[in-house]
């Protein structure tokens, strides 16, 4: 029979014949092919990485300066610039055109790049201003239920503005001071309608509703201010006219057949009836009468008494100061 050699043996006696010095150098020769295999294998993650890294650059928008916030960013801030891709945050420009003209949401520097969240693309993100047109001014007025709708406007919507003036007594005027306005806020609505079987609240409405017949007032309670956007002068007019009379808020329709009416006045007269001229009385002059006098002469003038001298023989003349007399001189 033909003999399979015995390998076992054979690997054993080779094993055997190997020396100490001779396993020595066979750890050390394959410390270094193990340490060469890693060495290139490393080496070429890292060039892979590096040409990757290269090949994956994008264009994205940066702050060619310090950009304030609340400034409207424009062309010559900005600059477009390739980075790696891994270091692009979420919501970056590619474009200079899509951060142009819009207000910064807050202090960009320079270098960094632009997203959508450090600059409105929508100025209503800026909140209530961006909800102000860039021609008009926010203004308040006070309304009630009555003169605002009862609550039916609301933000977005658009309104006619009248005041009403004038007492009961002496005559109303209305007046229609604005047209087609924007609705910017209410901060309050109208009233929920009373619980039936609230007596308590019907009796206070009762005495309210007596108290204000024939009165444009309503419950001051169901809302407080409403908020429109208007030009600078046309704010200034509306805020006085609030101090002449009760402002109303007349609520247009979606699509209204008429934007603007012309007739915008309209007077209704007073109770009180107008005083008749009363012509004046003339009276006569009054008569004095007088008594008759009798009358009296005059009594005759008496004739120039001289002062009486004796009689003497002769006299000599005497002056004394201004005053001269005669004396006798036997």
């Amino acid at each position: 029979m033909l003999k399979i050699p015995n390998s076992s043996g054979n690997f054993k006696d080779l094993l055997d014949k190997i020396t100490y010095r001779q396993w020595v150098i066979l750890a050390v020769m394959f410390s270094c092919f193990m340490g060469l295999l890693v060495y290139f294998s490393l080496s070429g993650v890292d060039s892979n990485t590096k040409s990757a890294g290269k090949e994956l650059k994008v264009k994205v928008v940066v702050a060619k300066q310090d950009i304030p916030e609340r400034t409207i960013v424009k062309d010559d801030m900005l600059k477009v610039v390739e980075v790696p891709a891994d270091i692009v945050p979420a919501g970056a420009f590619a474009d200079v055109a899509e951060a142009m003209d819009h207000p910064a949401s807050t202090a960009i520097q320079q270098g960094d790049i632009v997203t959508d969240k450090k600059i409105y693309t929508d100025v209503r993100m800026a909140g209530f201003t961006g909800t102000i047109p860039p021609n008009c001014r926010a203004v308040s007025v006070a309304i009630t239920d009555i003169t605002g709708v009862s609550g039916f406007a609301k933000p977005g919507d658009y309104v006619d503005i009248m005041v009403i003036s004038g007492k009961k007594e002496d005559g109303i005027k209305g007046e229609v001071l604005m047209q087609n306005v924007l609705l910017l806020a209410i901060n309050k609505v109208g009233e929920d309608a009373a619980k039936p079987g609230d007596e308590k609240n019907s009796d206070e409405k009762d005495k309210s509703k007596d108290k204000s017949e024939g009165k444009i007032e309503g419950s001051k309670d169901a809302m407080a201010t409403a908020t429109v956007a208007l030009p600078l002068d046309e704010a200034l007019k509306l805020a006085v006219a609030s101090q002449k009379g009760t402002i109303y808020l007349v609520l247009r329709p979606y699509n209204p057949t008429d934007l603007f009416t012309l007739d915008k006045d309209y007077f209704m007269p007073g109770d009180k009836k107008p005083a008749t001229p009363q012509q004046p009385q003339v009276t006569p002059p009054a008569v004095t009468r007088t008594e008759p006098t009798h009358y009296t002469p005059p009594a005759p003038a008496k004739a120039p008494t001289r002062p009486v001298t004796a009689d003497y023989g002769s006299s000599i003349e005497v002056i004394r100061g201004v005053n001269s007399s005669k004396v006798g001189v036997n």
